[in-house]
């Protein structure tokens, strides 16, 4: 399969580097062009005048966009017009009002980069709570935080116009896709987004609640100024706790504990599982999009997922942005929908 790349940084290295045995890079852009060279050279593609010369020609099966998030929608749209399925990064766009104006058709293909759905550690948790649908869950919670890096708030994410957040759209989504998942039907209840560390006009650290109408909680935390990367997602059933810790490489080992209660209570019997510290949800996740191309197996973390995460994004900035009316921070936050 003949697969294009627009977004030449380090994800769009990533995807390359994971592309299946039966896809094969052809096409490339980036506005820098040196990015774009490099890549092409490296997998014998051609380098694209412009986003549009690549997905009006009809010599891509698909695209992967791997560029900043304020040209996310604007390049979707084009794939659209040109009927040329699409894997686009997270988050997708920058608002939740951005993202639905894309309006798909059916048939559409568009799948969004939640490559953290292809961890073996979430699958293993998916597979567990299917197998035991007389054990209900109760809660979810999670942390996610990296240790960032000197010069970040100069970053494009940190420019609110390019990256439409902070931490929250960045990181949180992941969270929130994994447990909306999981519990689709949790809607935010409470949210505060702050600047705590970082001199810039996004959010660094966020926390959130979010309910169910039948009582099930999820509580998340992300932030960048975890100082040591982390990574931790937990479901808590009437008998089990899933701890997934750890995502490879900086995060650490991937590990899954399942904690199983006995009818006496006390020290609950534990089934330690661990994954190879190579990360393989990228592949994994090109795989899913390639399949769906050719209609062999259904889209695994698509457009309405993006859509509902999102959703809760902005209702949390708007709740956060309540909150804090009396509250003094060094960088207030200031959303635009």
């Amino acid at each position: 399969m003949k697969i294009g790349l627009i977004g030449c940084g380090v994800i769009g290295q990533r995807r390359v580097q994971n592309l299946p045995p039966n896809a094969k890079l052809t096409s490339v852009f980036d506005t820098d062009t040196a990015k774009a060279k490099q890549i092409a050279d490296a997998h014998g593609a051609t380098i694209a005048t412009s986003a549009e010369d690549m997905l009006s020609t009809g010599q891509v099966d698909g695209v992967i966009v791997a560029a900043i998030n304020s040209v996310l929608v604007p390049t979707m749209k084009l794939a659209k017009k040109y009927k040329v399925p699409v894997l686009v990064e997270k988050p997708a766009a920058r608002s939740y009002s951005e993202l639905k104006s894309l309006d798909p058709s059916q048939g559409d293909i568009i799948k969004i980069g939640f490559n953290h759905r292809f961890h073996p550690a979430y699958l293993d948790i998916l597979k567990e709570l299917k197998n035991n649908p007389n054990d209900p869950i109760m809660y979810i919670r999670a942390n996610y935080g990296n240790g960032s890096r000197l010069g970040f708030e100069k970053e494009w994410r940190a420019n609110v116009e390019l990256s439409g957040g902070g931490e929250l759209l960045d990181q949180g989504v992941h969270l929130l896709d994994l447990a909306t998942n999981i519990l689709p039907e949790l809607e935010v209840k409470t949210a505060w987004v702050r600047t705590h560390y970082w001199d810039m006009n996004v959010d660094d650290s966020a926390w959130a609640t979010l309910s169910t109408p039948q009582g099930q909680t999820f509580s998340m935390h992300v932030s960048s100024c975890e100082w040591k990367n982390e990574f931790r997602f937990e479901v808590y059933t009437r008998n089990r706790k899933y701890q997934w810790v750890g995502l490879g490489r900086s995060y650490g080992p991937e590990t899954l504990n399942i904690y199983k209660m006995k009818p006496e209570m006390g020290p609950p019997d534990i089934e330690e599982r661990k994954y190879p510290n190579e990360d393989h949800s990228w592949l994994n996740e090109n795989q899913n999009f390639l399949k769906a191309i050719k209609n062999e197996e259904a889209i695994f973390g698509g457009f309405k997922d993006a859509v509902r995460c999102l959703k809760h994004v902005e209702n949390m900035y708007k709740i956060s942005k309540q909150t804090q009316k009396d509250e003094k921070f060094k960088h207030p936050i200031w959303w635009q929908s």
